[in-house]
């Protein structure tokens, strides 16, 4: 029973607010009001699914935003050298980043905190040398244009980038739920030890798994590229990282690794998205959204405590 609510604890926190929020606003349930929070939510829900994938690994990584930062940059840099090509060199540069940022934490065994907002400083510090310290721009218009029209375009309603991302997450979702390398990232993240007496390297899979985030990160930054046609170093605030860890948490998936699921991430993203999208329709002060997001963080932080002590 305690292992059923921490699963589907989220569940019923998004249908409660779904159905408080269709009673309380005409507009809500309308397709267009759906298709805006989706939309608003794509690169969150890209964040979230690797978050959720780190944690659930025992680790976090809070470079991603300025993994993404420096992979817009890069994106741009690359579309002006080989047309849209270049979107793929956007991705592969936030894996290089993650493979880095793997290497050099699993090598000197610095906490994964510490080493990722040290990474997170040294990528933003390498995206202002990529941008000369300011912004760059795609200098063909119909490449930009082309671009704008993949992640911006609708498709039954919805943008492009909504595809995307939720492309993203049911593949890494169904990486880590349905492939021995995912077994692997449960068992590296529930006791890293037991998992190397039982044969598994937990060094090669926490590397994987950063170089995952590196790719999602690279993803967020390819879209966000296409959507401006430009990328700065300001694209992508640390805000997002955080989020993205708080909806992780806030879906369900325990802190201490081991345990969750990327769709219990992906909810927590929706279910902040709720949050301010019905605040907004109700005409309720948008500062009451922070303190709600503390305190759900605080409760979902608080109540995997206590389903740990009943499982102990």
């Amino acid at each position: 029973m305690v292992e059923k609510l921490r699963n589907y604890g989220i569940v019923a926190v998004f249908a409660t607010l779904f159905i408080i929020l269709s009673f309380a606003s005409q507009s809500f349930l309308s397709p267009r009001n759906g298709a805006n929070i989706l939309d608003q939510s794509s690169i969150l829900i890209i964040l979230a699914t690797t978050s959720t994938l780190c944690i659930i690994a025992g680790i976090f990584d809070l470079s991603i935003a300025a993994v993404g930062t420096g992979s817009a940059i890069m994106t741009v840099h690359a579309v002006n050298q080989f047309g849209l090509a270049g979107m793929i060199g956007g991705i592969l540069f936030g894996a290089l980043l993650g493979y880095i940022t793997g290497i050099a934490i699993v090598s000197t065994n610095v906490s994964n905190f510490i080493g990722t907002l040290a990474a997170s400083f040294t990528y933003r510090g390498l995206g202002l040398i990529l941008a000369s310290g300011g912004m760059v721009t795609i200098n063909n218009p119909e490449t930009a244009e082309t671009m704008l029209g993949i992640f911006e375009g609708r498709l039954f309603g919805l943008k492009g980038a909504v595809y995307v991302s939720l492309t993203f997450a049911i593949i890494v979702g169904l990486a880590l739920s349905k492939t021995v390398w995912g077994k692997k990232v449960y068992a590296v993240g529930g006791n890293a030890q037991a998992a190397y007496l039982a044969g598994i390297r937990p060094n090669r899979i926490l590397i994987s798994v950063y170089v995952v985030s590196g790719i999602g990160a690279g993803l967020a930054g390819v879209i966000y590229a296409g959507r401006y046609g430009t990328a700065a170093t300001n694209s992508y605030s640390d805000t997002a990282a955080f989020t993205a860890i708080a909806a992780a948490v806030v879906g369900g998936v325990s802190v201490f690794g081991g345990t969750g699921a990327i769709w219990r991430g992906v909810l927590g993203i929706l279910t902040f998205a709720l949050i301010g999208n019905g605040l907004n329709l109700l005409g309720v002060d948008t500062t009451y959204q922070l303190t709600i997001l503390g305190l759900l963080i605080f409760a979902a932080v608080a109540a995997d405590q206590i389903f740990r002590r009943k499982k102990a």
